[in-house]
């Protein structure tokens, strides 16, 4: 493959998740926000919302996740659902903040904004799934695939930056006074990118066919396997059940700390002006993006996950001192580790894959790769449920300009404290129990190719 093409790849691979970020990011940052304070949704209702659409489609990304693995058609098994998910969620991407006011009955409208966001998280899932299943189908360069998870990151965060620092003044802009209606604009906007970006990965990324073959013509490999089958052998999978409870705790406490900054920076630290500045830093993140192939040169891809949650509770430390320079210091630093730690998370994930594959022989990339979407979907209902009684706790009042003692209390252990001992737990697990050497087998994988081609050549 020509430099070009590799490039090329790796940008279309990028849009995947800018795509589904694009929304992901103005739910995590906002959502909370916009119905607690624009429509005027009590936080224990939309955090309990949260959590019980997290229960009906937490294990959505693994039905989807086999489906992809029986999927067989002329465009691959993991990049049809580019196309057919890609388009729905951009539509409801624009109903999310599209909320009629049902001549004022407050229950319609509860109702209403239910449907639309239970759909769209069950869409969501069928159009990321594939992000991460599709990966160990692009290459089978270990390498490479390092490189396109950076690359799906760098994309991934300069998309959230942007999201992060214009979405308000945006809202502001199209809506006048009204912010209801610029919230509903901002979400055509914001959809309408969402299906070009799907559209054109769909178009432009190719699944290798001798990866495929490769799979299917060594007979000790099971593949196509019932769901009871294929959920036995992510059970044996010990690499993979403890990445997996690692990456819910991940996405929990990033989700608290992405959804309840706006409300850190405005009742807190009082400088609602900066919400705007201090959510666009995220583009800093791909530091950490691209220093981590670099990174898992010279360590194990465990250990440069520890080193980005040791570095992310320091950084998160800083912003609790309540002075203005340490609060976008210690941003920095929490969101380059976070951007080193998401980028390895999901070459992580594809070494979970390929330890199936080569030690237990058993092909299920696309239930394996379904831990993403498990992970962020818990995660996200864990930390709206939390967020939202915390808020309810502390006596949090959407109409007042300034919070009691208890509700900043409830703020700074949403944004601080739960995301500082999450992310010390996180490491503790991956240093106690997770003991995969993916250079060994990729090593032994080499091997094997080695033999293999030299008993072709003797015959």
């Amino acid at each position: 493959m020509s430099k070009m093409q590799l490039w090329k790849q790796r940008f279309f691979y990028g849009a995947t998740d800018m795509a589904g970020n694009l929304i992901w990011q103005i739910v995590g940052l906002y959502l909370l926000f916009y119905y607690t304070t624009v429509m005027g949704i009590s936080p224990a209702f939309a955090g309990t919302l949260f959590f019980v659409v997290r229960i009906i489609d937490a294990f959505d990304g693994v039905v989807y996740g086999f489906l992809i693995d029986h999927t067989h058609s002329k465009f691959g098994k993991a990049r049809p659902y580019f196309l057919w998910f890609g388009i729905p969620l951009g539509i409801l991407t624009m109903l999310l903040f599209f909320n009629p006011s049902f001549g004022g009955n407050k229950v319609i409208q509860l109702a209403w904004v239910s449907v639309v966001y239970t759909l769209f998280s069950l869409v969501y899932s069928g159009a990321n799934t594939p992000i991460t299943a599709i990966l160990p189908s692009l290459t089978k360069d270990p390498d490479e695939r390092t490189n396109l998870a950076s690359a799906r990151m760098v994309m991934t965060n300069i998309g959230t930056a942007v999201i992060g620092a214009i979405t308000l003044p945006m809202v502001a802009q199209l809506g006048g006074k009204n912010a209801e209606k610029g919230w509903m604009i901002w979400g055509v906007i914001i959809g309408i990118a969402i299906i070009a970006l799907f559209l054109g990965a769909f178009a432009n990324l190719r699944e290798k066919d001798d990866i495929v073959a490769e799979t299917e013509d060594a007979p000790e490999i099971k593949g196509h396997l019932s769901v009871k089958d294929s959920l036995k052998g992510a059970a044996k999978n010990k690499p993979w059940l403890i990445l997996s409870a690692s990456f819910i705790l991940l996405q929990t406490f990033w989700m608290m700390r992405l959804q309840t900054a706006v409300y850190y920076l405005t009742y807190v630290s009082h400088q609602p002006a900066l919400v705007g500045a201090f959510n666009g830093l995220v583009i800093v993140a791909v530091i950490g993006n691209v220093s981590m192939p670099f990174l898992s040169k010279f360590m194990k891809h465990r250990n440069v996950m520890i080193l980005a949650m040791m570095t992310f509770a320091f950084g998160e430390l800083l912003m609790a001192f309540k002075n203005i320079p340490l609060l976008f210091i210690g941003n920095i630093i929490a969101l380059v580790a976070m951007g080193a730690a998401f980028s390895i998370a999901f070459v992580m994930i594809a070494d979970t894959v390929e330890y199936s594959r080569s030690e237990l022989h058993i092909d299920e990339p696309g239930i394996l790769s379904a831990v993403p979407m498990v992970g962020a979907k818990l995660g996200m209902g864990l930390a709206g449920l939390i967020s939202g009684w915390l808020l309810s706790w502390g006596g949090f009042n959407a109409a007042a300009k300034v919070q009691g003692a208890k509700a900043v209390t409830a703020i700074a252990t949403n944004f601080i404290w739960v995301p500082v001992v999450l992310a010390l737990v996180i490491g503790g697990i991956l240093y106690l129990w997770y003991q995969l050497d993916e250079s060994k087998i990729a090593s032994a994988k080499a091997a094997k190719e080695a033999e293999k081609k030299l008993s072709e050549e003797d015959a």
